[in-house]
């Protein structure tokens, strides 16, 4: 995935483009310049890595809830 240095904004309400999945600007539904939306395999790639990521999270938070739960809460 090549990674740019400045976000884009859209062509007609100069919004950040906060979601290269949408072929319109979130904002003010103009459509956006095809090179900046991702392609069906590029949006596929990334909901795989959400997936997993969402998943290595809450494997985690089991994880924390069982030593958490284990330990005495302090008093104050």
């Amino acid at each position: 995935m090549d990674f740019i240095s400045e976000p884009h904004r859209c062509p007609k309400c100069h919004a950040l483009v906060v979601d290269r999945r949408s072929a319109a600007c979130t904002t003010c539904r103009t459509a956006l310049p095809a090179e900046w939306v991702m392609t069906k395999e590029q949006t596929s790639k990334m909901m795989a890595i959400d997936r997993s990521a969402r998943s290595e999270h809450t494997s985690s938070m089991k994880v924390l809830d069982k030593i958490g739960g284990s330990l005495e809460s302090p008093r104050l």
